[in-house]
């Protein structure tokens, strides 16, 4: 299971300490304006080393096209890129020897394959996100050609206790960036940081949360029955290797209370914004079906694993949602992408 997505299809390749990370995507029409220059933008969002809050591992992950792209533009061909290892420490992963690392998928990658590469975790670390990211960059673009009202923006909203209040509008990308935290509220921001220098020093970890919102969505994207738009979201977020929750809906359904069901009484959840699209309660989704509503999520990450002396022998991140937010983006294209295939091609299928 190394592809997703079933007309737009991105099959990912590679290890952490191999030669080489990879993706091939297939499906995304001719024509489409893409370069690399808008994959290596995603990219760069992604790689580690970007600040102290993140891994000391330095790789600048440039991506090299291989083929499916002439002249600024897609062929319909399968797309295929790589981003190649050039600064691993495979060394600092042989004092482990054949040890499991608590937290880790070593002991159950093991029972089932029988062989597996120790360096980094192999086909489990979290640098195969790169290549959700080229498969996400290559949706994006495909998605402003086709839907260009379109629009996902990612946002750290919790790191440990720290809650983001939620944005009266929906923070631009550039807004997201400024901060390396990639909250959006610079007082909050700053608290964060330093919170995650803090556990960083002290080789402990923290997890939280990342808040996604789509806009200018259409009208019908999932199904019925199987295949739901929420269901397909669930899918590809919880995809995410450190992910261990999705919840659906606007802000007043999120978090503590949509998890927690405290919201016992249907009245000001299911009568607020009648008629057709039912209100920002449901997140966008109603019926399996996106509403035309904005698509709103927020997935919940934990803690790394790397902690004491583990996190003192290597480099890893002490909190990955910084880095998290431009694969959470990714995932949610991609689904939006094949989606969007879906419904051009089956337009009328039950």
């Amino acid at each position: 299971m190394n592809s997703f997505g079933r007309l737009f299809r991105l099959t990912t390749f590679g290890e952490s300490h191999g030669p080489a990370l990879g993706a091939v995507v297939e499906g995304c029409p001719a024509g489409v304006p893409l370069d690399e220059a808008r994959i290596q933008k995603a990219l760069d969002r992604r790689r580690p080393g970007q600040s102290a809050l993140t891994t000391a591992r330095a790789e600048a992950d440039c991506v090299e096209v291989l083929s499916g792209l002439y002249e600024g533009k897609t062929l319909g061909t399968p797309i295929a890129a790589l981003v190649r290892n050039t600064n691993q420490r495979s060394a600092d992963y042989a004092a482990f020897g054949e040890k499991d690392r608590p937290g880790h998928a070593d002991a159950v990658w093991r029972a089932r394959f029988k062989h597996q590469d120790r360096r980094g975790g192999g086909r489990t670390s979290g640098r195969e996100t790169l290549s959700r990211v080229i498969g996400g960059a290559i949706a994006e673009a495909f998605l402003a050609r086709q839907h260009p009202q379109l629009h996902t923006v990612a946002w750290v909203s919790q790191v440990g206790p720290l809650k983001a209040p939620p944005p009266e509008t929906l923070p631009s990308r550039e807004r997201v960036d400024a901060h390396p935290t990639r909250c959006p509220f610079a007082d909050c921001a700053e608290e964060m940081a330093t919170l995650i220098q803090t556990a960083k020093q002290s080789f402990d970890s923290l997890g939280g949360s990342v808040d996604i919102c789509t806009q200018g969505m259409p009208v019908g994207f999932g199904e019925p029955v199987f295949g739901k738009l929420k269901a397909r979201l669930a899918d590809a977020l919880a995809g995410i290797g450190a992910v261990t929750g999705v919840v659906w809906g606007g802000e007043d359904m999120l978090g503590d209370i949509g998890l927690s069901g405290r919201r016992f009484h249907g009245y000001g959840g299911n009568t607020r914004g009648e008629g057709q699209g039912g209100g920002e309660v449901y997140g966008g989704i109603q019926g399996g079906l996106s509403n035309g509503k904005a698509l709103s999520l927020r997935v919940y990450f934990k803690p790394p694993a790397t902690l004491g002396e583990m996190a003192k022998a290597g480099r890893h991140d002490p909190c990955i949602l910084p880095r998290a937010v431009p694969v959470v983006e990714a995932m949610v294209s991609l689904v939006l992408a094949d989606l969007s295939l879906q419904t051009l091609a089956f337009p009328h299928a039950l």
